[in-house]
């Protein structure tokens, strides 16, 4: 099997061997870190401290959006969900959760539970539905609000509505109620939240930046950790299985980035992606992609992240704060976790994964499909 990267012109692509991998193999408590192994067999890449990176998926990308300081949405805001494994289309499942507050001036369809573990609660806009059932530790509603929950809810603070309908509602011992409020049955008792969204860093990703800036295959690609530093014009990148790092990702003028991952691949960005040309990251037909950045993402142009029926394949773990801004016409097509970064968005913005970001700010509607398909990204991890 032939190996190799390519940093090409679109017009010149040179088709990489697309090895994948299993788990590399521990032998005496020490990983076979050769990439002969890590390309063996198939599935979500290694890191090189034999961690499968499908397990970090699992536990960290739960709901469809998680925000560690809130989440405001001035638009409109849809969650729904899907399996990319079956290619079911968009239907119930996708939770919207935040570890303070919710609140929205449109109207909000969520397919699946609302989770507000802070004393903000939830703020809802004209109109919110949710199919499934509704948790705040704060208050409910405002004057206007007109609410509905096909499954029970929880309230820890004041409900004040506009109308509320739900199959059962339990509220605060003490807290008051104002406007129609419409449930099955009524109960008074505490209300206790935990933090739903993991906003503690859970990865270290400057860690696992500074293990493989060392413990990587670039030597064995002849990849240079610049090859994206200050790219100017057009350039592809295409990567094979394997771990592979690059110091920053950063262009000015117009143009193209592009990062083809053809394998079991995990990229590794010391400093920032940062970058004034359109950026794209494509996932092979048999690939899946992990890529940890140091610094932050700032994309002047349109991303194109991921693909949008194998969200589960992409996921980026994202080290600094500051603010993450999706250009118009920019699509995010896998998982995101950034819980000291804000995800903005002026424009229409569409997410087909899931998002743990510090706060989502969108000022204009949001459409979120949640690929149900990231619970079960360990299941080629091996045992």
């Amino acid at each position: 099997m032939t190996m190799g990267w390519a940093l090409l012109a679109p017009a010149a692509l040179i088709a990489a061997g697309a090895c994948t991998a299993r788990d590399t193999v521990a032998v005496s408590g020490a990983v076979d870190d050769s990439l002969d192994v890590f390309c063996e067999g198939g599935g979500a890449p290694v890191l090189a401290d034999g961690t499968c990176t499908g397990r970090l998926a699992e536990t960290l990308f739960r709901h469809a959006v998680c925000g560690c300081s809130g989440l405001d949405f001035n638009g409109d805001l849809t969650a729904d969900a899907f399996d990319s494994r079956v290619g079911e289309g968009p239907g119930r499942g996708a939770d919207v959760a935040s570890n303070a507050g919710l609140s929205g001036n449109g109207a909000m369809n969520i397919s699946g539970n609302v989770i507000i573990g802070g004393p903000d609660g939830v703020q809802a806009g004209e109109l919110l539905h949710v199919a499934g059932d509704l948790t705040s530790a704060g208050s409910l509603g405002r004057p206007g609000s007109a609410i509905e929950v096909e499954g029970a809810a929880w309230i820890g603070g004041d409900v004040m509505v506009e109308s509320l309908t739900v199959s059962a509602l339990t509220i605060r011992e003490g807290a008051s109620v104002e406007g129609q409020v419409m449930a099955g049955t009524t109960e008074m008792a505490d209300v206790d939240v935990p933090p739903p969204c993991r906003c503690d860093q859970a990865v270290d990703v400057a860690e696992r930046l500074a293990e493989h800036a060392l413990a990587n295959h670039n030597a064995e690609l002849e990849l240079d950790p610049a090859a994206l530093s200050r790219v100017d014009g057009d350039a592809t990148l295409e990567l094979p299985c394997g771990r592979f790092y690059l110091d920053e990702v950063s262009g000015d003028g117009p143009g193209r980035i592009s990062i083809r991952a053809m394998g079991r691949t995990a990229l590794f960005v010391g400093g920032n992606i940062s970058t004034q040309h359109d950026l794209v990251v494509e996932i092979g037909p048999e690939a899946e992609l992990d890529i940890f950045v140091g610094g932050n993402i700032q994309v002047s142009g349109v991303s194109t992240l991921g693909d949008p029926t194998r969200p589960r394949t992409l996921r980026i773990y994202v080290a600094a704060g500051g603010s993450i801004a999706m250009s118009a016409g920019s699509v995010l097509a896998g998982n995101l976790y950034a819980p000291l970064a804000d995800l903005a968005s002026s424009a229409p913005l569409e997410l087909f994964g899931a998002v743990v970001v510090n706060r989502v700010t969108g000022a204009a509607t949001v459409d979120v499909h949640h690929d149900l398909a990231i619970a079960d990204a360990s299941e080629t991890c091996g045992d």
